[in-house]
């Protein structure tokens, strides 16, 4: 009696899925190359539904709304209002990744009515066409999709509906549905040099195994082992690579134009990129996506290269892709910074639940945002490195001020980059990167603040004259909707008055017409190049050339009603922002979701053991069991097993337990669940407390023994010798000066740090004196400072670098974005890596000595500037040692350099003039894309006079011209890399060597 129920159960339903999809025919499969038309023209017997004009056995719904009213072709179309808003409905079987065209024509009032093709399950496949690609004469309009059948159907099983729309609330007529069924897409072929891939069959099986997964689960979730071998040709270059899927939603993996990560191999690099992205262009917006970047580049706002190109894969054209450097050292480097950790908030979580909500009827809310991890990118590389590992402790401290609201905005960021980057982004409107899971962030070493990176800033423009309404500031602060806490981290920025006016500042900045047009003109000649190239494969595609003239327009114009919006809401302090309530009391386990919320963290390490905190996320509570070296086994058991409450907002239970050091995974049981589940623990402890420039920061006061006294903006160093046992830390605002005859001593690891100019005013009778008697001071350092500072006849000798609790760097003195001048100034026998560092600076160095340094005597990275009449001996290492500079050395002389008299490394480019370089390992080297003048120049008893070669990937080979030098006694004149040349004299010698770098390095 069961067994028949069961089957009479089984029949209804197999009745109802027949009935949901009764009214047209569907058993049909639509054969390769055939194409089938509806044209409203022709009806069945009962006038309930239209039939394929060629061929009556298809049926289309609605056919009782055929109306002679108007029409596109013939002589009728379909009526839809709102109570009767679908028409054209028809219904066919598929297959996997089968490729149709399917288009239909339109009249309406405000282009309302969609195109739409779904599967039963709107979740899982759901395609619309609103935006017409063609328009008539009579007002008719033509929507138009490609679609692909999902991967996981099955042939002549699963079935597509098409339909059409009226989503308005006024009459909308359609006419001329076309399906046509394709072999395949066929994508345009490109004169220009494309990206080619190539990969075996085994490998693209992989990544087609990996596609259907997302499908199936209705977002691509990738893991470490996702990767496969492949060829990549490029710049005229064979590289081997490593390739994965690439993105989270499924349009990044419809047909076959998929997405991929791509990692180029042995020491190679394609359009100096090693680790990019590549995508459809359609996923970004077109050209708006790269027209933002190059807004972001004009103001030096950190951001990814980005550009267009065609490729092939396996030989076959798969049409125009955007490409995306990712977040790796080149990316930092190439806009003219120090590698850093770049970090992000973990998105695993998130993503998980997406996928929940996918696949489960019911909407589960857990605390991703709450649960989130603070990562590195190139987490292996930087866990190993212990100079990035110490940056990435203090990158996750600043992140948790952030997301946590712990800290003012300033005490985190580069107030001046963030600022920026907000003010762009109102002009753009390019805001999807803002999302909390989207939000990427350079950890800048010098400052050991963050700097956010501008990506990803897909948005929907088609509401640009919106005017304040669409002001980021202005709907943070209206509080018009609940706040969710993940809205709250961005939203809290505008709370804090520099923040605010430091935005406004730049706000008005970037609206102004002459900014727009300057930016708008320098990317115009290649805009219209790509959009030439870009419309050849997506006609449809419109970038409109004047979106940011209109939109600074509108800025200009509502800006003055948006500060005194800003006054009012800053005088308020009684705002508060209206909190969405939250009720994480859910209790439904859906596959290995609790995975996503329980984080280990590695505290502490000693011996054997090591101590792991634990974080329960889940609002259940769980049981942890042990660890493990792998992911299969447990090795280290926890006694009876250690409880864990459930997680309640803003109510978290962490407990520290002991386990094996070399164990990496957690295991942990879901009360009332019988399964065992692992999540990796992270290799590094739970941020706290603060940054230790924050600590420095702390301690700065103006009432210090060494200031004579304080006048509005400047402060007065007091005369006379004084030692310093203390740190020196002077806030930014301030002028400081420093007489003739001033001698400071610092000892005990004291040190001088200055966020304002200094103005060093000695004479040659009484010169100002920085030294240390210990050896122990921790550098003289200066950053950021507002105006020119100026040193005249200042001695610097004896000190060491800043190295105060992990925050390192390189010179004895440093500036970082500066504009200073050096004269008759001393820097001797420094203790640590460079006797001078200057970063992003902009400088003139004349008149001043270089004696006897550890290491680098000069170190010029990413800045522009002058060095005359400077000498320079007995050298450690480099006499300098010039990165991504803009430099003229003249009329200086060096002697006795344990390495390099000049070098120009990274994309330099250097005038060499009238100098005497004595005793140098090298006398001028070139690397790395860089280009050196020399010229009226003497290379004297040098083992090598010059060096050209290619040590990063990244970069490309080097260059030389030299004019009137001559070469004395040198063991080897000159050695040439392959690729690079030098022009001697105005002949010019092309390199022959191999791997010089090995020679070197």
């Amino acid at each position: 009696m069961k067994k028949h129920f069961i089957i009479w159960i089984e029949l209804v339903l197999l009745g109802l899925t027949v009935l949901f999809f009764m009214g047209c025919k569907h058993s049909s499969v639509i054969q390769t190359g055939r194409a089938i038309v509806c044209n409203a023209e022709h009806l069945s017997k009962d006038g309930k539904n239209f039939l394929a004009a060629n061929d009556s056995s298809l049926r289309f719904s609605a056919g009782k709304r055929q109306t002679d009213k108007v029409s596109h072709s013939g002589k009728y179309s379909v009526i839809t209002f709102p109570k009767k808003a679908f028409a054209f409905t028809i219904h066919f079987l598929t297959g996997p990744d089968w490729y149709y065209k399917i288009s239909v024509w339109r009249k309406s009032v405000a282009e309302s009515g969609l195109l739409v093709v779904t599967t039963k399950s709107a979740k899982r496949f759901y395609l619309t066409a609103k935006e017409p690609v063609k328009k008539d004469k009579n007002g008719w309009e033509k929507l138009e999709l490609e679609v692909f059948a999902p991967p996981y159907f099955v042939k002549n099983k699963d079935i597509l509906k098409v339909y059409v729309w009226n989503n308005s609330s006024d009459t909308v007529y359609f006419d001329d549905l076309k399906i046509e069924r394709l072999k395949r897409k066929v994508y345009p072929i490109y004169q220009e040099e494309p990206l080619s891939i190539v990969m075996d069959t085994s490998e693209y099986m992989k990544l087609a195994k990996k596609r259907k997964i997302a499908f199936e689960n209705g977002i691509l979730q990738n893991s470490g082992n996702d990767w496969v071998k492949g060829i990549v040709f490029g710049d005229g270059k064979m590289m081997k690579a490593k390739l994965r899927l690439k993105g989270d939603w499924l349009d990044h993996l419809y047909g076959n134009k998929w997405s991929f990560r791509i990692k180029i191999k042995k020491k190679k690099a394609w359009r100096r990129l090693r680790v990019f992205s590549i995508q459809t262009p359609a996923a970004r917006d077109f050209l708006m996506e790269w027209a933002s970047h190059r807004f972001y580049e004009s103001r030096d706002i950190l951001t990814t290269r980005y550009g267009f190109v065609p490729v092939l894969f396996n030989n076959e054209s798969r049409g125009m892709y955007a490409y995306e450097e990712h977040f790796v050292k080149q990316l930092v480097e190439s806009r003219k910074r120090r590698e850093g950790p770049i970090v992000k908030f973990s998105e695993d979580a998130f993503w998980q639940m997406q996928k929940v909500s996918i696949l489960h009827p019911k909407w589960v809310l857990y605390p991703f945002f709450e649960a989130s991890v603070i990562e590195p990118f190139s987490q292996s590389k930087t866990v190993r490195s212990p100079g990035l590992y110490h940056d990435f402790l203090d990158a996750q401290k600043l992140m948790l001020q952030y997301k946590n609201h712990l800290r003012k905005p300033a005490d985190v960021f580069d107030l001046n980059k963030l600022s920026k980057y907000y003010a762009m982004l109102d002009l753009t409107l390019a805001r999807h990167g803002m999302s909390w899971h989207n939000q990427r962030f350079y950890f800048n070493p010098m400052l050991c603040k963050l700097e956010p990176i501008a990506y990803d800033g897909y948005t929907d423009h088609s509401h640009e004259n919106r005017g304040i309404i669409d002001n980021y500031m202005y709907l943070a602060l209206s509080n018009l909707q609940w706040v969710t806490l993940e809205e709250q981290m961005n939203y809290e920025l505008f709370r804090n008055a520099r923040f605010v006016n430091r935005y406004l500042y730049y706000l008005q900045q970037f609206s102004q017409k002459s900014f727009v047009d300057s930016v708008s003109v320098a990317m115009n000649a290649e805009a219209l190049t790509y959009d030439s190239l870009i419309r050849i494969e997506f006609p449809q595609m419109e970038y409109d050339f004047d979106f940011y003239k209109k939109s600074a327009q509108k800025i200009r114009e509502y800006l003055p009603r948006l500060r005194q919006f800003a006054r009012e809401k800053l005088a308020d302090s009684n705002f508060r922002f209206n909190m969405k309530p939250y009720d994480y009391k859910d209790t439904t386990v859906f596959g290995n979701t609790p995975v996503y919320f329980v984080n280990g963290y590695l505290q502490q390490c000693q011996g054997d053991s090591c101590r792991l905190l634990v974080e329960n996320y889940f609002p259940r509570k769980i049981i942890l069991l042990g660890t493990g070296y792998k992911k299969k086994m447990i090795d280290f058991h926890f006694d009876k097993g250690i409880p864990l409450p459930a997680f309640k907002y803003n109510h978290l239970v962490s407990k520290t337990v002991t386990a094996d050091s070399n164990n990496r995974f957690l295991f942990f049981m879901v009360k009332g669940k019988m399964d065992t589940y692992v999540t990796a623990i992270h290799s590094w402890p739970k941020p706290s407390g603060m940054t230790p420039q924050q600590e420095l920061v702390s301690k700065a006061t103006l009432k210090l023994p060494i200031i004579k006294k304080v006048e509005g903006s400047d402060i007065y160093i007091r005369t006379g010798r004084q030692v310093v046992d203390y740190p020196v830390v002077i806030p930014e605002g301030y002028r400081v000066h420093f007489a003739p005859g001033t001698t400071l001593n610092f000892i005990h690891n004291a040190l001088f740090l200055s966020y304002s100019q200094v103005i060093m005013t000695g004479t040659k009778q009484k010169p100002i004196v920085i030294t240390s008697s210990d050896f122990s001071a921790n550098g003289f350092t200066v950053l950021q400072p507002q105006g020119q500072s100026v040193l005249q006849h200042v001695r610097f000798e004896n000190l060491n670098t800043l190295n105060y609790k992990g925050w390192t760097l390189t010179g004895a003195v440093t500036f970082y974005e500066a504009k200073l001048s050096f004269d008759h100034t001393t820097i001797y026998r420094n203790q640590c890596e460079d006797a001078l560092n200057l970063v992003r600076c902009h400088f003139e160095l004349g008149n001043c000595k270089f004696e006897y340094t550890h290491s680098d005597a000069f170190d010029s990275d990413f800045s522009t500037g002058i060095v005359h009449h400077t000498f320079f001996t007995q050298i450690g290492n480099d006499a300098t040692d010039l990165s991504g500079s803009r430099i003229t050395i003249k009329n200086c002389f060096i002697r006795g350099v344990e390495d390099k008299g000049v070098s120009g490394g990274e994309d330099s480019h250097l005038v060499v003039e009238n100098c005497e370089i004595d005793h140098a390992n090298i006398g001028v080297a070139s690397k790395d894309l860089s280009s050196v003048k020399v010229s009226n120049t003497v290379i004297k008893d040098c083992h090598y006079g010059v060096v050209l070669l290619q040590k990063k990937p990244e970069y490309g080979p080097a260059s030389m011209e030299m004019t009137n030098v001559k070469f004395v006694r040198p063991k080897t004149k000159w050695l040439i890399e392959k690729g690079s040349y030098i022009l001697f004299n105005h002949q010019k010698i092309v390199g022959d060597r191999k791997n010089l770098d090995k020679l070197f390095y």
